[in-house]
């Protein structure tokens, strides 16, 4: 329950870095400069095993990742000395994963400016030490998903790379060899992807892909794509599903909504349409979470269509009220609130709460 509950509790968190408040502008905001993501683990667990969630976050105006350590009640500090780290090309994406098998959790970041991808190493006490690994020849990248692609035991990541120009976006594969390398490969997607989530959506025991997009840039429709996985680290299309005019910002999410063993994905729209010309500031916001089942042999049969706040910009799925089903919450940008819906088993949510996570002026 306590795993469940910090769940929760970091999504709301997601959600307030993600909104606008009476303090977010281009300076520097406490210690952290426009955070825009965050994600938790034990980062000191292996050393003092202390069994507490500790926080990174990557700040991409300040071009940094920053260390928040654990106290198990709650409350997070920074460690001493503050670790910052040093980051690269506007990092906005990252994962926190044991790539080099010893144990202890290692960070990889995006540097979409500089193409490239940066693993930093962790010690085991909140610290990732230098020299840091960069991958080249990582396209733009942008949304992140690892998982075990070709079977060999070692952590490998799937990145998306958004292109402005048609025809150009793509997702590489890095593959890990369990030390901390990777070797980068690449294929066609639809133009500018947002979000890549890792599943095995046909049951054949093999990582297959799910990549949603578009971007804000994007003047063409929203899309929902499968890419079924070969066990060598190779992906083909099974399935694009046009969406309709509009962008997705941030993540989906993959669960078992309905119970059936299959994966299924809750994707939230975050403007509806896109006019050409238009600044997507300018558009209407939406208010819907798709629902896709999956089928079984890897295919998303659209279902319900859940209705949030304004703007719905990510979504996480975990059970939340402790009740064996899978529950969602969404980020809604807009409103600067996280709506939670509750999962029947069936594939079907019912809004529960909507909290406000906007700083209230004082």
């Amino acid at each position: 329950m306590k795993r469940i509950q910090l769940s929760a509790l970091a999504c709301l968190a997601l959600a307030a870095i993600y909104f606008p408040t009476p303090a977010a502008a281009n300076h520097r905001t406490g210690t952290l400069i426009l955070p825009e993501l965050l994600v938790w683990g034990d980062f000191n667990g292996d050393v003092d095993r202390d069994g507490k969630l500790d926080i990174v976050t990557c700040n991409n105006w300040g071009y940094d990742e920053t260390v928040l350590l654990g106290d198990g009640v709650g409350s997070f500090h920074s460690a001493s000395p503050p670790n910052e780290i040093d980051g690269d090309g506007e990092p906005v994406r990252f994962l926190l994963r044991d790539f080099n098998k010893d144990g202890r959790l290692d960070l990889a970041v995006n540097a979409p400016d500089e193409d490239r991808v940066i693993l930093y190493l962790g010690d085991g006490r909140g610290n990732f030490p230098a020299p840091e690994i960069e991958i080249e020849d990582v396209a733009r990248p942008f949304g992140m998903a690892d998982g075990d692609f070709n079977g060999d035991g070692n952590l490998d990541m799937a990145v998306g790379g958004p292109s402005q120009t048609a025809g150009q976006s793509v997702v590489s594969v890095l593959l890990g060899d369990g030390t901390g390398n990777l070797t980068v490969s690449a294929f066609s997607v639809n133009d500018l992807p947002t979000s890549v989530q890792t599943a095995d959506f046909n049951q054949d025991g093999k990582l297959d892909l799910v990549v949603a997009g578009a971007l804000p840039e994007a003047t063409t429709e929203n899309f929902i794509t499968t890419y079924l996985g070969d066990g060598t680290g190779h992906f083909t299309l099974k399935q694009n599903t046009p969406l309709g005019l509009g962008n997705l910002k941030g993540e989906v999410a993959v669960g078992d909504f309905n119970e059936d063993g299959t994966p299924d994905v809750a994707y939230p729209v975050s403007q509806s349409q896109v006019q050409p010309g238009q600044k997507p500031e300018v558009n209407p916001k939406s208010t819907s979470v798709f629902i896709f089942l999956g089928d079984g042999n890897g295919s998303l049969v659209m279902g319900d269509v859940l209705t949030v706040g304004q703007e719905p910009h990510s979504a996480i799925t975990t059970d939340v009220n402790d009740d064996g089903h899978l529950d969602l919450a969404v980020s809604d940008r807009t409103d600067g609130a996280v709506t939670v819906a509750l999962g029947d088993g069936h594939g079907h949510f019912t809004v529960s709460s909507t909290t406000s996570v906007l700083k209230q002026p004082e």
